[in-house]
């Protein structure tokens, strides 16, 4: 589920890094504008009150 919320969020516009690794634990930054937080947040709504996961390709 994680590397769907960071792909989501990049595709809403928001920069996703990766700021470290240590073993499998992955720790990243993510940041952007006002904008790409509604759209995300907008994504995340229809997909719950879809009851379904969203298919990422």
């Amino acid at each position: 589920m994680e590397h769907n919320l960071l792909k989501i969020a990049q595709d809403c516009g928001f920069s996703v890094v990766l700021e470290g690794r240590i073993g499998t634990q992955e720790y990243n930054s993510v940041s952007g504008p006002v904008q790409a937080l509604e759209k995300f947040a907008e994504i995340i709504r229809e997909t719950a009150l879809q009851g379904q996961p969203r298919n990422d390709k």
